[in-house]
């Protein structure tokens, strides 16, 4: 009978971790945590938003992402904001976030998380944008995302490692990988 126990308890567990992990993907799908990592762009070297000195690219770049305000519990978002230094207009956007968790504030959430594979801990999330911004012309696209604090009664608090990849007429302009707390 105590076998059959520590069986149902694992079963538990590796649900329980897999529910975790498909909300922490959705979770983390829109943009997370703070603004103090880096932000590279696909640009010769430039680093869009970071403060870095001399002429922007002559080509649609990011200018800033502002992920400061989401939190966990509450209807939170996300800013991207692309400028168009090209000469054609930028019709169609993309945002693609890759979320990895790396460590849960709750220690059995966590503990349950070590045994997951880096792929099983990982979920991708897609967002389609259709605004026409010309050239000369700067665009803030905003995420909205109404986070939940638990899953299954657990908190999901904890550390996340986030890639934002931003794509401008199916070129990528910039990205930003950042490792960022989320909390209630």
């Amino acid at each position: 009978m105590k076998a059959g126990n520590k069986a149902t308890k694992r079963t538990a567990i590796v649900v329980f971790v897999s529910i975790l992990v498909i909300f922490a993907g959705c979770l983390l799908s829109g943009c997370l945590g703070g603004d103090d990592d880096q932000t590279e762009s696909s640009g010769a070297g430039t680093s869009s938003g970071s403060g870095e000195s001399g002429p922007p690219p002559e080509k649609p770049y990011v200018k800033s992402i502002d992920t400061s305000k989401l939190k966990l519990g509450e209807p939170s978002d996300a800013t991207i904001t692309i400028f168009n230094n090209g000469n054609d207009a930028v019709t169609k956007e993309r945002i693609v976030m890759t979320a990895t968790a790396v460590k849960l504030d709750n220690w059995l959430a966590n503990k349950a998380l070590k045994t997951k594979s880096e792929e099983e801990r990982t979920e991708t999330y897609e967002m389609a944008f259709a605004e026409t911004i010309e050239s000369g012309e700067s665009c803030t696209l905003c995420a909205e995302f109404d986070l939940p604090a638990k899953v299954s009664g657990v908190s999901i608090a904890g550390i996340y490692h986030v890639t934002i990849e931003v794509y401008a007429n199916d070129t990528l302009i910039g990205k930003k990988i950042m490792d960022i707390h989320l909390q209630s």
